[in-house]
């Protein structure tokens, strides 16, 4: 049985957009969002990459990464952490690429990561902590983005 639960499904499809953190030959960190972040099964993400030859460059040198999706609004979200392997050609850069197609993605991908899920775990912002709930926070943050967006 694989560590993607149905919960963190349902997230992931909802959101799709992941952040895929890697790290660079200077051992800097590299964050890069990524709206094409789909689970393929209970034990793999697949990540469409169209514009992100630093995270590529660094997946092949250093295979590990951690993918961060997180619901804005309700400030919770889910953390998975594994190998990673790149796909720009062959049968399986093709099965992967048709996946993404399938599950809605708009953009072509350059190359296609796979996640091999080693560790997950649940994010979930410390306003929790004092006690609000689900409601309060989203209702909170729906406030906060109207507000932005009425400059």
């Amino acid at each position: 049985m694989g560590l993607i639960s149905d919960e963190m499904k349902q997230l992931v499809s909802r959101q799709r957009l992941g952040f895929l953190a890697t790290v660079c030959s200077d051992g800097s960190p590299n964050l890069s969002p990524k709206g094409q972040t789909f689970v393929l099964d209970a034990e793999h993400l697949v990540v469409g990459e169209v514009r992100s030859p630093v995270s590529v460059t660094n997946l092949r040198e250093r295979p590990m990464a951690e993918i961060n999706v997180v619901d804005p609004v309700l400030r919770k979200g889910f953390r998975f952490k594994g190998p990673c392997v790149v796909y720009d050609e062959g049968p399986e850069f093709e099965r992967l690429s048709e996946f993404l197609l399938q599950q809605g993605a708009k953009s072509a991908a350059r190359s296609v990561i796979l996640m091999t899920v080693e560790r997950a775990g649940q994010l979930i912002s410390p306003v929790y902590d004092v006690g609000a709930t689900e409601t309060e926070v989203r209702d909170h943050w729906l406030v906060r983005i109207s507000e932005q967006n009425n400059y």
